[in-house]
């Protein structure tokens, strides 16, 4: 039985490994220690690898380990520490339009006019948490392009 569970895995290894590498897994640690994806299995390791050891917020904010920095902003390392360690509290204010965690990134980010700034987020609320796993970089990215 074990002999059949070991034959079938590596069959279907075989198998998805024609596919091509793969880019699912994400920038992190992953992807710099296992740079050829190109298997089910090393796909999983790479995604295992940045998961277990929490290293694509890091990544993202530091624009290493194959991650991308935010492009559209100014790069403020103030603003991309406040919206990854508040993105909950950022998301319930810019639904209301209001909030201190919103006044917080006003005053971060210098706007002068808040009444319009919490207006406009609000009203971009759908494009600023386009997904359920936006990143803290894609909130940036969002915010820094309807306020352009």
């Amino acid at each position: 039985m074990k002999k059949l569970v070991i034959a079938t895995s590596v069959a279907l290894l075989t198998t998805f490994a024609s596919a091509g590498v793969n880019s699912n897994t994400g920038c992190g640690l992953g992807s710099v220690i296992l740079e050829s994806q190109d298997t089910v299995l090393m796909q999983v390791l790479g995604a295992t690898t940045n998961g277990t050891s929490g290293n694509q917020t890091f990544g993202i904010t530091s624009g290493t380990l194959n991650c991308s920095k935010p492009t559209a902003l100014v790069s403020n390392e103030k603003i991309e520490s406040f919206v990854a360690d508040n993105m909950d509290g950022l998301a319930i204010d810019i639904a209301a339009g209001q909030g201190e965690t919103l006044s917080t990134l006003a005053t971060l980010m210098s706007i002068e006019d808040r009444t319009s700034f919490n207006s406009t987020l609000k009203a971009n609320f759908s494009k600023i948490y386009s997904k359920t796993d936006v990143t803290s970089a894609d909130v940036i990215d969002s915010i820094a392009t309807i306020i352009g």
